[in-house]
């Protein structure tokens, strides 16, 4: 590992003005200034500035005194709040069991466990609509047998449950991996000891485990947080700070647009306030491990494997209820919101007859995008791991910051910067990709430097030194080998692009209304049918590259082997 690092700030040649790779971080600090920082830099002037001209803090002191405002603040972190302890609740033991206890049928559930992440929300908000609504199934069969119902789905609860089934997979991935580096002799030592397994688990694996379980904790608060599609279908009027966000933009659209502005500024600053948080309590203590011996799987008791087993499946079954409910609904024959057993194709000819052009709108951008971030994400990314510095360390801090920021406040902040001349951008598909491209990039990024950090800088020099110039050693000899990371980059760029709803909502015009906005507008208009066949076409655009990806993973894997 440390002839490695020695030896990558020689690749490329030293650094000379007319050095390549220097022009392509120049030219990545423009784009990223121009596109990102420029907007948010709008975004706050539009939030302190007077309608008549000069500063004011009146909008931020008029968000909290009213209290339709801090409502919507105090729902958002109630949510986030409340899917964070649940999604952490079921995610810890999903992950200890599939580890430790023997669940039969690993490798299916960890392939399972992973399509709930992949779902769009609201269509797991819109599935348990079908179920627990007003008119779905379960609520119509309790009431004619005549007993007690819970109540409505709509509000807190629908978003919580629609959310927590959503994201538990990111505490469950991270916790997983955290697992499996634990040094054995860490817990057998305690064992030896007399300490009890809860006592071991509780004072020893606990501790280890902490940075991944605030990790995978953080990454689904910031995403509850920043989530419009499952407030908008199932929350009603329980307002948040996305559909507030919304909200003020389409009501001001005529006016001063500033309370806009504002609320988008509030909802950055949580975001951001609980980023550096965690940043900060993880940077205070040490977890280390000595990393002497791997451990090996426990031999739980029959009880107690049954016992994890059958939470494991029950979990994962429960999180899979939305994409089938959507799936097998879609082709019940339908009128409005009435939905009669049966098999029919008539919602699906009804969606490529009324809405033919909002598919093939979702393929270009997402295709579209998912270009821009893979050449992007490939250079940048080859930036950060063959030339270190304080420029390039610069330049990966920027590219964290579009983690924290959610989809409706992005898109007030590009509408604020090139709504304008003399870059008009709002009403092209431009700016929708622009959107796209800001907010996925990371990916693309963090898939190339997970795999360039494995590829051996010698096999770069070795080309340099037979006389190849810079761009062509790249393009012969590292982009072939990078290629299962950009590939992997390319996939969840895809995967949450074409599902990308908070800022398209704000964004698109009327001929590229995307497949999501379609199926808003369906459930909105309580076409339940349409919105089924809609959704099934989403969930297959998602899951087929997915599926794809995943078999030539395997079979690399078997070449390898």
């Amino acid at each position: 590992m440390a002839s490695h690092s020695a030896a990558s700030p020689a690749v490329g040649r030293p650094r000379v003005v007319g050095d390549p790779w220097q022009r392509a971080l120049v030219l990545s600090y423009i784009l990223l200034i121009f596109f990102f920082i420029y907007p948010l830099a709008q975004l706050f002037i539009s939030s302190v500035r007077a309608a008549g001209g000069g500063w004011t803090l009146t909008h931020f002191r008029e968000f909290f005194a009213l209290s339709y405002y801090r409502s919507a603040l105090y729902h958002s972190l109630y949510v986030g709040f409340m899917v964070t302890v649940l999604a952490t609740a079921l995610g810890v033991p999903l992950a200890a069991a599939v580890a430790r206890w023997g669940v039969p049928g690993k490798a299916l559930l960890r392939a399972l466990i992973v399509l709930p992440l992949v779902s769009p929300p609201f269509i797991g908000a819109y599935s348990w609509i079908l179920l627990l609504g007003r008119g779905g199934w379960i609520t119509q069969l309790v009431q004619h047998a005549g007993l007690p119902w819970m109540g409505t789905i709509y509000g807190s609860k629908g978003i919580i449950l629609a959310l927590t089934l959503n994201l538990y997979p990111f505490v469950f991935l991270v916790v997983s991996a955290s697992i499996a580096s634990i040094d054995a002799s860490l817990e057998e030592a305690a064992a030896n000891l007399g300490a009890t397994p809860w006592r071991t688990f509780r004072t020893v694996t606990v501790p280890l485990l902490m940075p991944a379980i605030l990790g995978g904790a953080l990454l689904v608060f910031l995403t509850a947080l920043a989530d419009f599609g499952s407030a908008v279908v199932i929350g009603e009027s329980y307002l948040v700070l996305p559909t507030l966000i919304y909200s003020l933009f389409i009501n001001e659209m005529g006016g001063e647009p500033a309370m806009a502005a504002t609320a988008s500024v509030v909802l950055l600053v949580c975001t951001t306030a609980v980023l550096l948080i965690e940043r900060w309590y993880i940077s205070r203590r040490s977890y280390v491990m000595s990393g002497l011996r791997r451990r090996v799987e426990r031999r739980a008791s029959p009880r107690a494997r049954a016992a994890a087993t059958a939470f494991t499946y029950g979990v994962v079954g429960i999180s899979l209820i939305p994409a089938a409910v959507v799936m097998l609904t879609s082709f019940f024959p339908s009128s409005g919101p009435v939905m009669r057993p049966g098999f029919s194709v008539g919602n699906y000819l009804m969606v490529f007859s009324t809405v033919p052009r909002a598919m093939l709108n979702s393929l270009f951008l997402s295709g579209a995008s998912t270009l821009l971030c893979v050449v992007l994400g490939v250079v940048i990314g080859y930036l950060l791991v063959r030339r270190p510095g304080r420029a390039t360390g610069g330049l990966d801090a920027l590219l964290m910051v579009p983690y924290a920021i959610p989809g409706t406040v992005l898109a007030v902040a590009l509408i604020r910067a090139f709504g304008v001349p003399p870059l008009l951008l709002t009403g092209t598909v431009a700016i929708l990709i622009t959107s796209y491209v800001v907010r996925r990039l990371p990916y693309a990024v963090r898939g190339v430097v997970a795999v360039l950090h494995n590829i051996e800088p010698a096999t770069e020099e070795a080309s340099l030194s037979l006389g190849a110039s810079p761009w062509r050693t790249f393009g012969r000899v590292t982009l072939p080998l990078m290629a299962p990371g950009i590939i992997s980059g390319a996939v969840m760029t895809w995967v949450q692009v074409i599902s990308e709803i908070s800022s398209t909502i704000l964004l698109y015009y009327g001929p590229w209304a995307t497949i999501s906005i379609v199926i808003y507008q369906q459930v909105l208009s309580n076409n339940y049918g349409t919105a089924a066949a809609a959704s099934s076409l989403l969930l297959l655009a998602v899951f087929v590259p997915l599926l794809a990806f995943n078999v030539w993973q395997g079979e690399k894997a078997a070449e390898l082997v």
